[in-house]
């Protein structure tokens, strides 16, 4: 995860910690100038204090947090100068522009979000996912419309896939579920009670649960065995519509399914070239 992103959610932080991530939220630019020194007199902590915390953000020492960070903020003022999330494009641009804009969005969105994912965590994800008997996915809206992309994609390499949250089945999904399957919850603000209910109903049935949302800390993620955080780019309520967050949905899922296949490339393949067969009314050799 991007040092920017660890210092915003504090995940972890010991009180001194957060004092010093605050300090360096404020003063982004003017960090990059402080030597360890005068950062811990900025922030009323010590030259210790400041090594914990670079190594707690997963860095070395000093130098390398500066670096991340200078690279990190560049990365960012040039992203804002072409592209916001929420109106990616204005009332004047041209057809072709906005396809521009449309295009550049989608890169921004996808960049990022490849910079919060986890080898450990999608390693683990996908042989849950795997070597679950069923699979149940938790999802509302345009989320809803993501989820019904991946269960048709594991539904080729023989999973069975539901969505729980489809027809308002919710309640007797969740009563047959057990811990030889697992549930997916797709929610990127998590402002649905009714999603936090099931979660914390299916974490007392100890059903294994992989929440993907840009809401960290949350009641949802509180019950989450596994989690996958999204950048938190879109807005809750002023926006054109739900780019940022769809899109990295989409990638994340497209991710998850291409770990689950690897997992058993040689088999997955023969099997979607057999259905594939099958469909045609061509035979085997």
């Amino acid at each position: 995860m991007r040092v920017l992103d660890q210092l915003e959610e504090k995940e972890g932080f010991t009180t001194n910690e957060k004092s010093i991530a605050e300090y360096v939220i404020s003063e982004k630019e003017n960090v990059l100038y402080l030597t360890i020194q005068e950062l811990a007199q900025k922030t009323y902590t010590s030259h210790s204090a400041i090594i914990r915390f670079v190594q707690k953000l997963g860095l070395a020492g000093y130098k390398e947090f500066t670096i991340k960070l200078a690279q990190e903020l560049q990365e960012v003022n040039n992203q804002e100068k072409k592209t916001n999330p929420n109106y990616p494009f204005t009332p004047d641009e041209q057809p072709i522009e906005i396809a521009k804009e449309l295009a550049n969005l989608m890169s921004y969105v996808v960049e990022k979000t490849y910079h919060f994912l986890e080898d450990d965590t999608l390693e683990n994800v996908s042989h849950l996912i795997n070597n679950s008997e069923r699979i149940f996915i938790y999802a509302l809206g345009d989320s809803q419309i993501r989820a019904k992309s991946f269960q048709n994609k594991m539904i080729k390499i023989n999973k069975y896939v539901v969505i729980a949250t489809e027809l308002s089945e919710w309640s007797y999904h969740s009563t047959n579920l057990t811990p030889s399957d697992c549930a997916i919850f797709l929610s990127y603000h998590v402002k649905s009670k009714e999603l936090i209910r099931e979660a914390s109903y299916l974490a007392q049935k100890n059903v294994p649960i992989l929440s993907i949302t840009a809401a960290s800390n949350n009641e949802l993620t509180s019950q989450s065995t596994h989690i996958i955080l999204v950048p938190n780019e879109e807005d809750k309520f002023s926006k054109i519509g739900t780019f940022s967050s769809q899109i990295s949905f989409e990638y994340v899922l497209n991710t998850i399914y291409s770990c689950i296949y690897k997992l058993d490339y040689d088999r997955y393949k023969q099997s979607l070239i057999d259905a594939a067969r099958s469909v045609s009314g061509e035979k085997k050799e």
